[in-house]
């Protein structure tokens, strides 16, 4: 490696051990809605533990019912970053189309939102097909999806968690 690799390297891993450090005060702090903040930057940043970091930003964000918007761009980026046709990509897909049915028709980034899921879901063809296949797979049904959902995060960051769970309460 040359000496401008390891420079570059060193700087990552430095704003990676910030990040870290950043999650840690915010953990103390109770400031959550942050903390997902930084385990987003962490997801886009660790290629080794992104899954680790990125699974732990969408627990809590559904946990602490953070900003849609912000969900659905952290969902996006998990789904982006998992190999195509993984298990866990419809549940994510379901999960972003939930929470942006729920948003008013005026929001301000719904454009963006809708550009971001068609995105995932471009894989099926056709309107009908995407419908039946939604349907089948119970992807319409969030008392199925989202248990399934959170079981899978879970089990992704195993023993990787940088916060208590015990201590997150709901809605914020």
């Amino acid at each position: 490696m040359t000496a401008e690799a390891y420079e570059i390297l060193g700087a990552i891993c430095a704003a990676l051990e910030e990040n870290v450090q950043a999650a840690e005060v915010l953990v103390q702090t109770g400031s959550y809605e942050s903390l997902v903040n930084v385990l987003g930057n962490l997801g886009l940043k660790a290629e080794s533990k992104c899954s680790v970091y990125f699974a732990q930003a969408i627990w809590l964000s559904l946990k602490i019912k953070a900003p849609v918007a912000n969900t659905i761009n952290l969902i996006s980026h998990f789904y982006g970053a998992l190999p195509t046709g993984d298990k866990l990509q419809p549940l994510l897909l379901a999960t972003a189309i939930f929470l942006y049915n729920s948003l008013e028709p005026n929001h301000p980034h719904l454009d963006q939102l809708d550009k971001l899921i068609n995105w995932m879901i471009q894989g099926i063809k056709t309107r009908k097909a995407k419908a039946i296949w939604f349907v089948k797979q119970r992807l319409n049904d969030p008392d199925y999806f989202l248990p399934r959902l959170n079981q899978r995060l879970e089990e992704i960051v195993g023993d990787g968690w940088l916060f208590d769970r015990s201590q997150v309460s709901m809605g914020g």
